[in-house]
């Protein structure tokens, strides 16, 4: 009975070991069997493809970047761009064939470069620094020269002793259709710097922009890169290649500029150092925006590296890489005391300022001395001329220093500053290119804590006519004449007006206009600038300049501001901002900038060049005509009248 008790026992137990581990092994094949099925069916192609990678070597397809086009954008196909793309070979060494050593890469470098007249010099580097060598070693290719022409094609594939030692492979190129014109706007494409690799998420084939559009949407324009297989036999050559995954275009960027702007204002800065912007003032879409002296991004993009080398120290010799429209700040001179009157009308300090009143204007302003021992200060006029009795209108439309420095002193210095801020004089403008940097206010506290002494009234009286302290940058500048346009209302500056997809030409992103500060402005204050702002170009400063037949009517100010430079012909910087056609409605008018270094004056050479932009953009006929008896007949008949500072 004990026996046969003992017996079930244990075959209880055999039989609950043999379920379980019948269970274990039903389990693991049904996992086996439920992977294999997710490997084989749900994720066989992606595996397929990994597999591929690991027998056979997978070699990218760099992605073409998106097309820029301007503003008059319609179709890829129908469309002129500003900037696209063209196809190039490389010449790319198959290190697997020269087995590490040293001296048969030289000797395959000096036979390369006497078949194709290439100088040895343009390798001396990588042979010096062993860089051949260690690419033969971690058996990565090595690019031996970019972009060949045809005749350098036809020689490496007759020439058996380079032909298969090198393979070609087919690059993307940029090119930039309006070259040096655009090139603070368009930017440049080049190889990634090592800090890129590791900042960026880009590989060391692609290409990354390195300025202008180009860099600030840089991951928008790249694209997605393909990949291919390819199989390879002992001797390095190709037996079987086939393209994985297509590479997919970057997207296209559809910009605000204007082409024939954009020629117009580049042109215009022929011989000078400068810039020009055109903007339109109720959306803040950048018409044109040009800098000189400037670059062409096609040699600095192109694939000889001795003319990237040397174009590139040419342009940072001559500071060609500065975009003068955000990356440059000067005294802002004439064209500040629109604010001076601004600031008068419009602020708190009661001092009874009426711009219709007058103010005797005689050669100079005399500020008496509140120190014993020291003299008075005497502040001239422009010409040294006595003016008589000005108001408002008459003091913008001659310039007069005289007005301004007396409105400035009875002011006093704070409201100036103070409005000076409210209207972004020292802010960014938030435009889509990359190094914009901000103008500068002063104050009394940052003068004490940078001279040692207190904020005088003959700093104020300076400051009165954008002299002294206060620097700005030219599209700050612009923005505060679209709050006189726009009844105080000031647009953030753009570019890029939409992003389109290059497969189907859908709208992926489209910019709205926003406003940047929005500052409630009395009517009248308006008025009376806007009066002074028409006689400058109508009879005043820029009348020599601006008032022909050939334009509409221009409103604007003139500057001239006042240098440290010495023994030159000019040491004067030049400034004019305006907008036309005066008569017609803001959203049919166009702002414009112009600021030129060392340019003698504004009716000198910075009017001239606004003149240019109001030229290309109103022809003949397309806007209204008033009855103007003092129209000027002639352009070469026209006087220039200037004011000195």
């Amino acid at each position: 009975m004990s026996g046969s008790a003992t017996e079930f026992r244990l075959e209880n137990s055999f039989r609950r070991r043999l379920y379980f581990f019948t269970g274990m092994i039903v389990f693991t094949l049904t996992a086996y069997i439920f992977q294999l099925f997710n490997l084989q069916v749900v994720q066989g192609s992606e595996n397929s493809l990994k597999a591929e990678r690991f027998v056979r070597r997978s070699e990218s397809i760099p992605a073409d970047r998106g097309q820029i086009f301007d503003r008059n954008f319609i179709t890829p196909e129908t469309s002129q761009p500003l900037v696209s793309n063209s196809a190039s070979l490389d010449v790319i060494l198959n290190t697997s064939l020269l087995k590490n050593d040293p001296k048969k890469v030289k000797e395959f470098i000096y036979k390369f470069c006497e078949s194709l007249s290439i100088p040895l010099a343009y390798y001396e580097k990588d042979l010096q620094e062993n860089r051949l060598i260690k690419k033969i070693r971690s058996r990565e290719p090595f690019v031996l020269l970019e972009g060949i022409s045809r005749d350098q094609q036809e020689r490496i594939l007759v020439l058996d002793n380079i032909n298969r030692y090198v393979y070609l492979v087919s690059s993307p190129a940029r090119i930039y259709h309006m070259g040096p014109a655009l090139a603070h706007v368009s930017g440049y494409v080049g190889k990634p710097s090592t800090s890129d690799i590791q900042e960026k998420e880009i590989k060391s084939y692609q290409l990354v922009g390195k300025g202008g559009i180009e860099s600030q949407f840089d991951t928008i324009l790249r694209g997605q890169d393909g990949f291919r297989i390819q199989k390879r036999n002992t001797e390095g050559n190709i037996e079987e290649e086939r393209v994985i995954e297509h590479s997919i275009p970057g997207n296209n960027l559809i910009l605000t500029i204007d082409r024939d702007l954009q020629i117009a204002a580049y042109r215009a800065l022929k011989g000078v150092r400068g810039t020009v912007i055109a903007i339109k003032p109720t959306t803040g879409e950048i018409l044109a925006m040009a800098s000189n002296p400037s670059y062409d991004p096609n040699l600095l993009s192109g694939k000889n590296k001795q003319e990237r080398a040397n174009h590139f120290a040419r342009v940072q010799n001559n500071g060609g890489f500065l975009n003068l429209a955000i990356q440059s700040k000067f005294p802002p001179a004439s064209t500040f005391k629109v604010l001076v009157a601004l600031a008068a009308m419009e602020s708190e300090h009661k001092i009874n300022y009426d711009p219709k009143g007058t103010f005797s204007c005689p050669a100079s302003f005399t500020l008496k001395s509140t120190f014993k021992g020291v003299p008075d200060q005497v502040f001239y006029n422009w010409d040294k001329k006595n003016h008589g009795e000005l108001n408002l209108a008459q003091a913008i439309e001659k310039s007069n220093s005289v007005y301004f420095y007396q409105l400035g002193y009875k002011l006093g210095a704070e409201p100036i500053l103070a409005y000076s801020r409210l209207f972004g004089l020292d802010k960014k403008t938030g435009i889509e290119l990359p190094g914009e940097i901000t103008g500068f206010i002063p104050s009394s506290e940052w003068k004490k804590r940078t001279y040692g002494n207190k904020w005088f009234d003959g700093d104020t009286v300076n400051l009165s006519i954008g002299q002294g302290f206060i620097s700005v940058t030219p599209i700050e500048m612009a923005l505060f004449f679209m709050a006189i346009i726009n009844n105080g209302k000031i647009y953030k500056p753009y570019i890029v007006s939409e992003i389109r997809s290059p497969l189907d030409n859908s709208i992926i992103q489209k910019t709205q206009p926003s406003i940047l500060r929005d500052i409630p402005l009395k009517k009248s204050t308006i008025e009376a600038i806007k009066e002074g702002l028409y006689l400058v170009g109508y009879s005043g400063t820029a009348s020599g300049v601006l008032n022909i037949p050939s334009l509409p009517e221009v409103a604007g100010k003139t500057g001239t501001a006042q240098t440290r430079r010495r023994g030159a012909s000019s040491s004067n910087h030049a400034w004019f901002i305006g907008y036309a056609p005066f008569n017609a409605p803001p959203e049919k008018q166009i702002l414009v900038a112009t600021f030129v270094e060392y340019g003698v004056g504004g009716a000198a050479s910075a009017a001239p060049a606004a003149r240019e932009i109001f030229k290309a953009a109103f022809p003949p006929g397309s806007f209204p005509k008033t009855d103007r008896s003092k129209v000027r007949t002639m352009e070469e008949e026209a006087p220039v009248e200037e004011e000195a500072f």
